[in-house]
């Protein structure tokens, strides 16, 4: 007789614990090493008061039905055990799955993505800094070189080169470098017409711009020598850049007949000239309001500081800060616009044309 049985029979205890299968599950059955395997969900344990009255009625319902079986407590500690165990896995799952479906339902912003948050905040920075820009060189050639003008007047006219470089090569270039991910809800196809409309607006306003600066320069009384600057020469760069880049771009990603492997080969580049050109650009324009401001500022000089000046070094900062703003959140992976179901199915249907 083991131990377990000595102790069973010599202690008698004020209730006894007995263990009632509900229903005989395979699991419940002994298995071939004479174990008892037995679940929470099958299980019922049941106490009853030792004594007369207990005796009586245990022996009174022997004959009616089955003893129920007998337990060692070994195995009731295990059974235990074992509910306490599926207990915990079961509950903290089904509590955990509640938040998150409730956190998705609520839809609030301390539920967003960080990274999303951080997005839009930069994004609405980086256009804030933009239209700021284009309004300080409006107000300077405004208020400090005369105004506007035509070719009648080629100093006033001069004064559309930085205005229209300012909107086209720097904050509309830049917002169609993050056109895909200001907007990534929008479908693909609609981002690529869309990134090739700014596009084709800014490089329309740089031809405009690149006119009146050649006009003011010949027209001028005497002329002015052409493309003599350092200037000049990074800033011409940065032009022929950017034709090419769209030319490029309309030949790989919006003219049909491209093969699919061609493109994934161009991406890589088209991306890293993209923002090659308009980093060029930004360097280009701090040089050139640099020039504008020694040459034009003399009384009193630009050495003296005053609002003229001051107003000038304040742009190319915002030129500088604005052009890192789009660097960065055109480069940082976490602010990558994810791919949509429309844009697979895309993919799919171009892969089945080629």
């Amino acid at each position: 007789m083991s131990k377990d049985s000595d102790i069973e029979q010599a202690a008698v205890p004020a209730s006894e614990t007995k263990v009632e299968p509900v229903a005989a599950t395979p699991e419940e059955q002994l298995t071939s090493s004479g174990t008892t395997t037995a679940t929470p969900a099958s299980t019922v344990i049941s106490v009853t008061n030792g004594g007369g009255a207990a005796g009586g009625g245990e022996k009174a319902a022997a004959g009616t039905e089955k003893p129920p079986q007998q337990m060692t407590a070994v195995q009731v500690a295990a059974v235990a055990a074992t509910a306490t165990v599926a207990a915990e896995q079961v509950q903290p799952a089904t509590t955990i799955g509640g938040i998150e479906l409730a956190a998705s339902k609520g839809g609030t912003k301390s539920n967003m993505d960080p990274a999303l948050i951080n997005f839009k905040v930069l994004y609405v920075l980086t256009q804030l800094c933009g239209l700021t820009m284009i309004v300080l060189v409006g107000t300077w050639i405004g208020q400090h070189f005369g105004g506007l003008g035509g070719s009648s007047n080629p100093k006033l006219e001069f004064n559309w080169h930085p205005l229209l470089m300012t909107i086209g090569f720097i904050y509309l270039y830049g917002n169609s470098i993050l056109v895909y991910r200001g907007f990534r809800t929008t479908r693909k196809k609609t981002l690529k017409l869309t990134h090739a409309g700014i596009h084709m607006a800014a490089f329309v306003l740089t031809v405009i711009a690149l006119k009146t600066v050649f006009d003011s320069h010949n027209l001028n009384s005497p002329p002015i020598p052409n493309l003599y600057s350092l200037h000049s020469w990074l800033g011409l760069s940065s032009v022929i850049i950017f034709g090419l880049q769209y030319v490029a771009g309309f030949v790989a990603f919006l003219a049909p007949g491209l093969r699919e492997n061609y493109k994934i080969a161009m991406m890589p580049l088209h991306i890293y000239f993209g923002l090659f050109g308009f980093v060029l650009a930004i360097a280009s324009a701090v040089m050139g309001i640099t020039e504008k401001a020694i040459f034009a500022i003399t009384s009193p000089p630009y050495s003296t500081l005053p609002t003229a000046g001051v107003l000038a070094n304040v742009i190319g900062v915002l030129y500088v800060v604005f052009g890192a703003l789009v660097v960065y959140l055109a480069t940082e992976p976490s602010y990558r616009r994810k791919p949509m179901p429309e844009d697979t199915a895309l993919l799919s249907s171009n892969a089945g044309n080629e």
